[in-house]
């Protein structure tokens, strides 16, 4: 499964990108279809604007611009194995930073040794192919809405799902482009992810 809009690098493409680079690069894990559709039914405020279902993932890292060769390379070094993941229950919707001056609508979920362990995966990749590391702790979120900056305060967040388990496909490296409508991923690469 890969989001709306995405697609892989080939033919013609993979040569202008092989100059270019790629741009707003960051990997993440991408929900089965059964916990999109899930999330997607979850309410986000009128002032929010909705994350299409298709284009829900859960971001492992920002990567920021890669170039050819070292996008080859994190491509090669992600390869070799699948991502063992065990159902992740989803614990809450939150506003992000605050209800008072929300910039994002998420839905949380249980952090797990699997997590401990893709991260400190992910980040050593990075840290041996010299790519910046993401300062911030890993918190697995899945983002539902997007507010604009000067949005208005809003109410409580909504209770999660009743016993939702998030369920992935796989961990995709994405470059990403901005468009007036929003986002458009494009699926560098794909590990598939094996629930344990």
């Amino acid at each position: 499964m890969q989001p709306h809009d995405s697609s892989t690098v080939t033919g013609h493409d993979a040569g202008h990108q092989a100059v270019q680079g790629w741009q707003r690069c960051f990997i993440a894990l991408v929900p089965d279809a059964a916990t999109r559709d899930a999330l997607a039914a979850v309410a986000v405020p009128a002032a929010a604007r909705r994350v299409p279902n298709e284009q829900l993932h859960l971001t492992v890292t920002f990567i920021g611009a890669l170039t050819h060769e070292l996008g080859s390379a994190l491509i090669d070094a992600l390869a070799p194995q699948a991502i063992p993941l065990t159902p992740v229950p989803v614990t809450r919707i939150e506003h992000w930073p605050r209800a008072s001056h929300p910039r994002l609508t998420v839905a949380m979920l249980a952090m797990s040794d699997e997590f401990v362990a893709l991260d400190w995966r992910v980040r050593s990749l990075m840290i041996k192919l010299g790519l910046p590391v993401d300062a911030r702790a890993f918190r697995p979120h899945v983002t539902l809405g997007r507010f604009r900056r000067d949005a208005p305060a809003v109410g409580r967040a909504p209770d999660a799902p009743d016993k939702l388990l998030a369920r992935f496909d796989s961990l995709t490296l994405y470059s990403s482009t901005l468009a007036r409508t929003g986002a458009r991923y494009r699926a560098l690469t794909s590990v598939p992810v094996i629930a344990t």
